[in-house]
């Protein structure tokens, strides 16, 4: 039952900018493993769900209360949701660095 639930949990997450599952970085690129990394980053138990995150969008209260909200219907009954977010990416930080977009001094 749990792999139905990470697989559903994940695809909700999915549907909101600023936050994807947090995996180790020492994920191979292999492209023949079968397996998708993501599920690493949930916990599925009788009494809580733990889904580690990182942040790409600040401020966090708001992006948070929008995952509580997508993911919550999507929650086993008579389980908690913890959302840890475990790092902040730097695009979350400088914005403007990564979107490739050029500004000129003084704009």
């Amino acid at each position: 039952m749990s792999g139905a639930v990470v697989e559903e949990l994940l695809a909700a997450l999915r549907k909101v900018p600023g936050l994807r599952p947090a995996t180790p970085a020492t994920v191979p690129s292999l492209a023949w493993v079968p397996w998708d990394w993501d599920d690493l980053a949930v916990t599925v138990t009788p009494e809580v769900v733990e889904i580690r995150l990182v942040a790409t969008k600040l401020p966090l209260p708001p992006v948070l209360e929008h995952a509580e909200e997508l993911l919550g219907p999507v929650l086993p009954a008579g389980t908690r949701l913890r959302l840890v977010v475990t790092d902040i990416d730097r695009i979350a930080l400088h914005p403007r660095e990564e979107s490739g977009v050029d500004y000129p001094i003084g704009s």
